[in-house]
């Protein structure tokens, strides 16, 4: 079971010399920026939000001109796939950080039940790591916009065109890019989401008795019909047809 067996921060630091760790080491930069420079001279240039992943008897160095601040740890019993260093950005709302930092209070605490809480932090850790290690090659606003989506598609007054409008960018520009990135436009992304929503819904309709009318409005549309409608184009089938549909069925459709 992978375990954190070591959390730290360094302040404003300047050089970290060649080391290496019995275990895989996870750097993230919470200011400044720099490089990781490894034996075998390849280098990993980071910046804040940013993460290095080092692969056990990596030996590196940690060096920055403008000098870095960063949350490091260590996890023992980790078999990620890959092997080799990886650079994961974290997302806009700055989740892992959060998590690093809630993480780093309670392994330098006496609290209760102190293991467990660790387990339970390095799971939430890596599973993170996992869900935004795809999204390296996405534009930071193709990310920017797929993250306002997630938080906001349940508000029947969320606007896309708001988002577009926060961008030094054209609509047509960023809509274009988003598709090249994600295969979907951002108003399909958005459709997605709040349909997904409404079949995890649907799929507890007989322990939570919401009326179909209470789920469109709580996936973020403001009208029934043509939420069955998009429902429909999306799944194949109306919102009480998939009702009836076999649970088995539902879980491979979700």
């Amino acid at each position: 079971m992978p375990v954190i067996n070591y959390i730290g921060k360094n302040m404003k630091t300047y050089n970290v010399s060649s080391h290496q760790h019995d275990y895989w080491e996870i750097i993230y930069c919470t200011n400044g920026d720099g490089k990781i420079v490894f034996e075998d001279e390849s280098v990993i240039e980071y910046t804040r939000n940013q993460m290095v992943i080092i692969p056990p008897h990596a030996v590196h160095s940690n060096i920055s001109k403008s000098g870095f601040r960063n949350i490091y740890l260590t996890v023992a019993n980790w078999t990620p796939t890959f092997k080799r260093p990886q650079i994961v950005s974290d997302n806009p709302q700055r989740d892992i950080y959060n998590v690093l930092n809630l993480c780093y209070r309670y392994f330098n605490s006496e609290t209760g039940n102190q293991g467990n809480i660790i387990v339970s932090f390095t799971e939430l850790i890596i599973n993170l790591l996992a869900a935004f290690a795809g999204t390296n090659n996405c534009s930071r606003h193709v990310e920017i916009i797929a993250s306002a989506i997630v938080e906001n598609f349940s508000d029947p007054n969320f606007s896309l065109d708001d988002v577009y409008a926060s961008f030094p960018l054209s609509k047509d520009y960023i809509r274009r890019q988003f598709i090249k990135e994600k295969g979907i436009s951002p108003l399909q992304f958005l459709n997605n989401t709040r349909i997904a929503f409404a079949q995890k819904l649907l799929l507890g309709k007989t322990v939570n008795n919401f009326k179909i009318y209470e789920i469109a409005e709580m996936c973020g549309f403001s009208d029934q019909l043509y939420f069955s409608r998009v429902f429909k184009k999306i799944t194949g089938v109306s919102p009480k047809e998939y009702t009836s549909i076999p649970r088995a069925e539902h879980y491979n459709s979700i």
